[in-house]
């Protein structure tokens, strides 16, 4: 009956433990890779017309393109002469979609206080991303701030 039970624990817990690969960043590497390391508070967000599948995701977690604007309170890496940034980030095509150990995407909400600390890569069309990604953004490149008085 134990070895029965055993076994029977731990294919349920096998079934249970279903994990997506993930790489862990220190925060040395966070800063070395980044163009740009800010404190910032979100201004405003829109949606782009972009639509695309993120990588790593299985099935294929189809997504939105979304800029935020921030304004740079503190500049920790890189041009300390700018005052704002665009962030490129993405969020669910489908947002009443629940995902099973889906992506960390990041969000915003002007009108909340947050402030959040923000590891970037310059694109190319000016706009900044994360430096880890899009796929789990929220787990690596950006930081909510909390506790903070501004």
């Amino acid at each position: 009956m134990k070895t029965t039970f055993t076994v029977f624990l731990t294919a349920a817990l096998v079934l249970l433990a279903y994990g997506r690969p993930m790489r862990t960043w220190s925060y040395q590497e966070l800063t070395d890779q980044a163009d740009w390391v800010v404190i910032a508070k979100p201004i405003s967000t829109t949606n782009t017309t972009e639509h695309w599948v993120l990588p790593n995701t299985s099935p294929g977690v189809r997504v939105v393109g979304v800029n935020t604007e921030f304004e740079v309170l503190v500049a920790l890496k890189g041009d300390k002469s700018l005052k704002t940034l665009v962030l490129h980030h993405c969020r669910l095509a489908n947002p009443e979609e629940h995902l099973f150990n889906g992506p960390s995407l990041v969000s915003f909400d002007p009108k909340q206080p947050n402030r959040f600390l923000l590891f970037l890569h310059k694109d190319p069309d000016g706009r900044y991303s994360p430096v880890s990604g899009q796929t789990d953004a929220s787990s690596v490149s950006v930081y909510k701030l909390e506790g903070a008085s501004w």
